[in-house]
């Protein structure tokens, strides 16, 4: 059996943080349509649900360097009349991390016991947009089944790790932690 060709068909982006605040939205709103800043959230995608540590433990690992990871839109395109295409835009992954940056940037997040963003420095605030955020952004389609495939393939394939599952080190590691 042949491979399949790959469902990311697009471009790689290398955003900054501050790009999601200050891409225009892709068209007026639709009756009924959910956004998160300027993105679309598709119909069938579920709602907000990381728990405010949660969003706080995503803001704070990006100050101690872990990264944002990237998140992966549909392309944008347009009607003859300049109305979006349907589907235009649709964020597919990273709805959770966009929403924790929401917060975080709008001032409804504090880390690290008390560090919120409007608070902190014009030059912190700027550092901190500046972090690189990529962005997956396929080739537009309105191929509803390939973007559920995909949005499924990316939310639904992992399994959750318990405490019980977390590695302990092995003992030669514990032995040279000691020494330090």
């Amino acid at each position: 059996m042949p491979i399949p060709p790959p469902l990311l068909k697009g471009t790689l982006h290398d955003y900054q943080i501050g790009h999601l605040v200050d891409i225009p939205p892709p068209g007026p709103a639709v009756p009924a349509e959910r956004r998160l800043l300027n993105l679309t959230l598709p119909p069938w995608q579920r709602p907000e649900v990381w728990t405010q540590a949660q969003k706080r433990r995503f803001v704070e690992g990006i100050f101690l360097g872990l990264g944002c990871g990237q998140y992966v839109v549909n392309g944008s395109d347009w009607e003859p009349d300049g109305q979006p295409k349907p589907m235009s835009a649709w964020l597919l992954d990273g709805q959770q991390r966009i929403s924790a940056l929401r917060d975080f940037l709008a001032g409804d997040l504090v880390v690290f016991d008390d560090v919120s963003f409007p608070a902190m420095p014009p030059a912190d605030q700027l550092r901190f947009k500046r972090r690189p955020f990529p962005c997956f952004e396929l080739d537009y389609t309105d191929d509803e089944n390939s973007l559920k495939e995909l949005y499924d393939r990316l939310n639904f394939s992992g399994t959750p790790h318990t405490a019980e599952q977390r590695v302990l080190p092995s003992p030669s590691i514990q032995k040279d932690a000691r020494h330090d």
